[in-house]
């Protein structure tokens, strides 16, 4: 039992180890969430309304492309007009087929296929609600002949640990021992 435990524990450090937890605070409170260390971030905007980080996944079969694997993390201010305005975009169709709808766990998700400079792409569009926001996360990647086996799944897993990781609450955020906070520059 002893040795299943350490193993257990082990194979959590090592997942975790792997992984950058982001808090972004909002009006009234704070969104944590969790993605690989290994993600590029090309874009950070912090600051309410409407707050999103936008992060690209390394993948060979886009080298010397146009395309990207990109993820999109925004929280929605609700209680403004531009929080509305932006949130009204998640789900939009692309295509000319309607994004399928579902729920599962508290989220609901929007998956869609569109074409975009002769690829054509997945979007996957996941929202619920998390302290006093709206929590979108969007994952967008093309279907290359030269895509790693199983890259689809592999995908569709990756949104899925983001949206588990996703943890809101009211007031400050509760501080961590040897977290580390930084402000972005003005």
């Amino acid at each position: 039992m002893r040795k299943l435990a350490t193993t257990i524990a082990l194979l959590l450090c090592g997942h975790l180890a792997h992984a950058v937890e982001l808090t972004v605070v909002t009006a009234g409170g704070y969104v944590r969430f969790n993605v690989p260390d290994d993600w590029q971030v090309l874009k950070a905007q912090t600051k309410p309304p409407v707050a999103a980080i936008v992060f690209q996944i390394a993948n060979p079969a886009d080298s010397g492309t146009p395309h990207s694997t990109n993820v999109i993390v925004s929280l929605f201010a609700m209680d403004t007009e531009q929080g509305k305005a932006a949130m009204s975009e998640v789900g939009k169709q692309y295509g000319p087929a309607v994004p399928t709808v579902r729920t599962q766990d508290g989220w609901t998700t929007h998956s869609q296929t569109t074409e975009q400079q002769g690829a054509r792409y997945n979007v996957v569009d996941a929202v619920r609600k998390a302290a006093d926001v709206t929590v979108s996360i969007r994952f967008a990647w093309p279907a290359l002949p030269n895509n790693p086996a199983n890259y689809d799944k592999s995908m569709i897993d990756a949104m899925q640990a983001v949206q588990r990781s996703v943890v809101g609450g009211f007031g400050v955020p509760p501080a961590r021992l040897g977290e580390v906070i930084r402000r972005p520059t003005q």
